[in-house]
């Protein structure tokens, strides 16, 4: 097997009085603390016969990626690069909330009422931006092919949360998000490569406040791990399940003041030292848990297999009656019947979502992908397997638990990427949206996304099965 990893920055050129993606901000992006970059990891499997398959994962320094324009990236790449088959690709958003809005929602700042002004009337005005980015990719790619090596493998995880992680909505709750690491050594003289970092936890270190471009901790992360190893080991970030788990920045960590008023959660007011804090504190742990793996857990060759599975979720509102059961009904009937029959009127190249509509039946298309990779060591005859999984969109904790423990590979070799191949919601449950409500169903699609990954995912899995 072989691995290459580079990164290309994506920084637009005329950043200043582009909208920021992420905040209801009162003003366009003013600045810039970081440039935002495209990583990817190029993986050539082991030999099948005669034919050897190419594994391309992508992280950008984004909000989300719609599918409409994850399938435009795949195809441009596939364009270029015969060998790289569009279902071999996996094109993730770290959800910076300090990157540019590229689905038109974020158009006009100035607060709640411009956000909804901007998801009926705020079309994508940014394919300029979109194409251009996309054609860097393509040249990262390009000298990614260029620098692969002769490498082996290895995968670990570990439970971490030294205080800096929240679950906004249930603050009590005992939260310890899983840091994994996959990582490559070089056969040729048993150097780390580089690594993929997996871990569950907003990049909302920035607050609303923060009217400047920005990768968020997810840089600084990287960063870090270049300055610690002077770029010698490269690195890439993929969020976890992290919907509802936010950063501590300025909250404190009195979880029962926190349960009583959970808006000084929402309110911090955290800043660039936070950013810089907290990705320091993860770059240090993954960096040891990456050199920390034994020698004997590495692999000398890798096969995988892709499953991409396509599925319609319907705009539908579940039977209830409960105390949020007003409040979500307005928002329901809003977008379906408001702003979702307006927005199909609007033409765009890159459109939030890919819908159907059929009198009042509406729709959307969404993507998941469950990709098993298999380790086989030449010396022995061992291998061990392990997954990585994609959803479309910002997983709740509770539905992030139930897919580790269903995975075929189980929860201790599985990895989950949110906000991956396309964003259609937050994936909460629909027992959180009925007993809870929240602001995060506003955004979404339908109430019933959650609810549908996770029944098509567990569907895949026995399919696979």
């Amino acid at each position: 097997m072989k691995v290459a990893f580079n990164k290309i920055k994506i920084t637009p050129k005329n950043y200043i009085g582009m909208p920021l993606a992420g905040y209801t901000r009162e003003e366009p992006c003013l600045g810039k603390l970081d440039d935002i970059h495209a990583h990817g990891i190029l993986i050539e499997s082991s030999s099948q016969g005669t034919a050897k398959k190419m594994l391309l994962l992508i992280s950008m320094d984004l909000l989300k990626v719609p599918l409409s324009l994850a399938n435009y990236i795949k195809k441009k790449i596939n364009d270029e690069f015969i060998s790289i088959e569009p279902e071999h690709v996996l094109i993730h958003a770290t959800h910076t909330h300090s990157a540019p809005d590229l689905t038109g929602e974020f158009s006009f700042p100035g607060g709640f009422l411009n956000l909804i002004k901007g998801i009926i009337f705020g079309a994508n005005r940014n394919d300029r931006y979109l194409t251009w980015f996309t054609r860097k990719i393509v040249e990262m790619v390009k000298g990614l092919f260029s620098d692969l090596k002769p490498c082996k493998m290895a995968w670990t995880k570990k439970e971490f949360n030294p205080e800096i992680v929240i679950n906004r909505r249930h603050p009590t709750r005992k939260v310890v998000p899983e840091l994994g690491v996959i990582t490559f050594r070089a056969l040729e003289d048993n150097n780390l490569i580089g690594f993929i970092i997996n871990y569950a936890c907003h990049p909302t270190t920035l607050s609303f406040k923060n009217n400047s471009l920005s990768a968020d901790y997810p840089g600084r992360m990287i960063r870090e791990i270049d300055d610690l190893t002077k770029n010698s080991i490269k690195s890439a970030f993929f969020n976890g399940p992290a919907a509802d788990l936010n950063p501590i920045t300025t909250c404190g960590t009195n979880y029962k003041k926190l349960d009583l008023d959970i808006k000084l959660i929402y309110d911090q007011l955290g800043t660039y030292e936070h950013t810089e804090k907290i990705g320091r504190v993860i770059a240090r742990e993954a960096l040891k848990l990456a050199r920390s793996i034994p020698e004997e857990d590495y692999f000398d060759k890798m096969e995988f297999n892709s499953y991409i599975k396509y599925f319609w979720v319907p705009m539908k509102d579940p039977k209830y009656f409960s105390k949020t059961w007003y409040t979500n009904k307005i928002y329901f009937a809003l977008k379906k019947y408001f702003i979702l029959s307006i927005y199909r009127h609007i033409k765009a190249n890159f459109p939030s979502f890919t819908i159907k509509h059929r009198g009042f039946s509406i729709k959307v298309n969404t993507i998941i992908q469950y990709l098993l990779i298999k380790g086989i060591k030449d010396s022995k005859p061992k291998s061990k397997e392990f997954s990585l999984i994609t959803v479309p969109g910002e997983l709740f904790e509770d539905i992030g638990k139930k897919i580790f423990r269903k995975s075929p590979t189980g929860k201790k070799d599985t990895f989950i990427f949110q906000n991956t191949n396309d964003w259609i919601a937050y994936l909460l449950t629909v027992k959180e949206y009925i007993e809870v409500g929240g602001y995060e169903i506003t955004a979404s699609f339908s109430p019933l996304c959650g609810d549908y990954v996770e029944k098509e995912m567990l569907k895949l899995f026995n399919e696979i099965r």
